[in-house]
């Protein structure tokens, strides 16, 4: 292996003095600069590349000696995709890594190229797509939240006339970035470094993933190289804020004090580009609201561009949730400012409850005689297409005079006298959490009343018995539903 940095610095001038022209060894030109880098934002670019993967996103490097390419895959299962091969035995749909290809493997590649940033030794990764064009895979670890990061990669068009691909890179399942159509030139290999800034949000790992776009058996081969990603530092960060609620006054304007939040909403943050198309939209960052409903994105560089959206989608959503407001709205930002008030707010169907209460044998003869045991169970159904308040269920069953209530499990398969089933209703019940028991005289009017504890097998004071599972009820069709089943004897 060879020594990278050291190899790196000697080349820090040459790499700079190539920029618009071939240079002396290789019939390509080396670009590093790029529109959205850290140090254009104003930023300091971290020393350490937070890629490990494919020998820290270099491809790992050779001798030096011409045309190296391995014959076994340096990492397998790490691309999805087309087939691993010898650089010299690529046909469409194969990709391979090389080194220092003096020879090109074809008559329509370009010849005398080499690594970028690492010469003749270096290797990268090389493409020619068909229809299953190969996806590179990456798990980026120890991802600080709210930190920016710059991605960078070197990307070129192999041909000198070859028909123009792209590549884009994918984080965390949507497409961040795109290097647009890598131009052919026929003169000299064009390797350009390309990159974007992204905030890492709430995020503590990231899925990267980049591919080309443009698939076919004619041209379109490419190659990409030395990929990173580094904390980028920004000297005046800014933030976008707002809440995501429901709507309860139908104002479509946010109203503490009146509006319900909704916690736990992704809201994600994109740059537009300036453009009306959502196709060359840069992904940024994903949030998700708090508790009280509220989001915020900090960290920021200066952006007018910006775009807050959130997903109609969201599985967190109630259900039967409907925007109430726009869901993507314009955030310009400027140097160290704050963009407030940024918020989306949804309108909520209304639950139906609709609860039945049914009453069979238990006992084995198949009489209701006296010292038998009848099973009770009330079922409760959501008829609405909304689901219920958070943890604003609360039932109270009153028992007759003539049973006794069975403090002992349900049906032997049931360790408590209560029995608990559902149907899409999404609650959490835990018997000793949302079960009470209350005595003789008015019902108690919430739970903090049902506060006797049931003693012997069969207990004559229970004269109430209440429920209050936890969570959501869903609504939506078919109807959700729950059940609680207890025994009691008949006097």
């Amino acid at each position: 292996m060879i020594n990278k940095y050291r190899y790196l610095i000697g080349l820090t001038g040459l790499a700079l003095a190539v920029m618009t022209h071939a240079s002396a060894w290789s019939a390509q030109t080396i670009n590093p600069n790029f529109a959205d880098s850290c140090s254009n934002q104003g930023g300091a670019a971290g020393a350490l590349n937070f890629i490990t993967d494919f020998d820290n996103g270099t491809f790992g490097s050779e001798s030096g000696a011409a045309n190296q390419s391995p014959s076994v895959d340096p990492y397998p299962a790490t691309i999805m995709g087309g087939d691993f091969v010898n650089f010299y035995a690529i046909n469409h749909g194969d990709y391979a890594y090389i080194a220092n290809p003096v020879t090109p493997r074809n008559p329509y590649q370009h010849a005398a190229v080499t690594d970028p940033i690492y010469g003749a030794e270096g290797r990268f990764f090389a493409s020619d797509p068909n229809a299953d064009t190969p996806t590179m895979n990456f798990e980026i670890t120890n991802v600080v939240p709210n930190q920016n990061y710059e991605l960078s990669f070197w990307a070129v068009n192999s041909e000198p006339n070859g028909t123009p691909n792209r590549v884009n890179a994918v984080v965390d399942g949507i497409v961040s970035f795109s290097t647009g159509l890598l131009q052919p030139n026929a003169t000299a290999m064009p390797w350009q470094k390309y990159g974007f800034i992204f905030n890492a949000g709430n995020r503590t790992t990231i899925q990267l993933a980049m591919a080309s776009t443009e698939t076919g058996s004619g041209g379109r081969d490419f190659y990409i190289d030395n990929v990173e990603m580094r904390s980028c530092t920004l000297a005046m960060p800014g933030t976008i804020s707002g809440h995501v609620y429901s709507d309860t006054d139908a104002s479509n304007d946010y109203l503490v004090g009146t509006d319900g939040p909704l916690g736990n909403i992704d809201v994600q943050l994109f740059d537009t580009q300036g453009t009306i198309s959502t196709a060359d939209d840069i992904y940024i960052s994903v949030t998700s609201s708090i508790t009280d409903g509220s989001y915020e994105f900090s960290n920021l560089p200066a952006n007018s561009n910006y775009e807050v959206r959130v997903l109609t989608t969201d599985p967190q959503l109630p259900s039967g949730a409907s925007p109430g407001t726009a869901v993507v709205l314009a955030s310009p930002l400027s140097n160290g400012g704050n963009v407030t008030d940024q918020n989306f707010g949804f309108d909520l169907s209304d639950a139906n409850l609709e609860g039945q209460k049914s009453v069979q044998t238990f006992d084995p003869t198949g009489y209701d005689l006296p010292g038998e045991d009848v099973a009770y169970t009330i079922t409760i159904f959501n008829r609405g297409a909304g689901e219920a308040d958070l943890n604003s269920l609360f039932m109270v069953d009153a028992l007759p005079g003539d049973v006794t209530f069975r403090n002992a499990d349900f049906d032997g398969a049931n360790t408590d006298p209560v029995k608990f089933e559902q149907t899409s209703a999404a609650l959490n019940f835990d018997y000793a959490r949302d079960v009470g028991y209350a005595l003789a005289g008015a019902a108690p009017a919430n739970f903090t009343a049902c506060n006797y504890t049931p003693i012997g097998a069969y207990d004559p004071l229970v004269r109430y018995i209440c429920f209050a599972p936890d969570g959501r009820m869903q609504g939506g069709s078919p109807s959700p539903s729950f059940s609680v089943s207890f025994r009691t004897r008949i006097n």
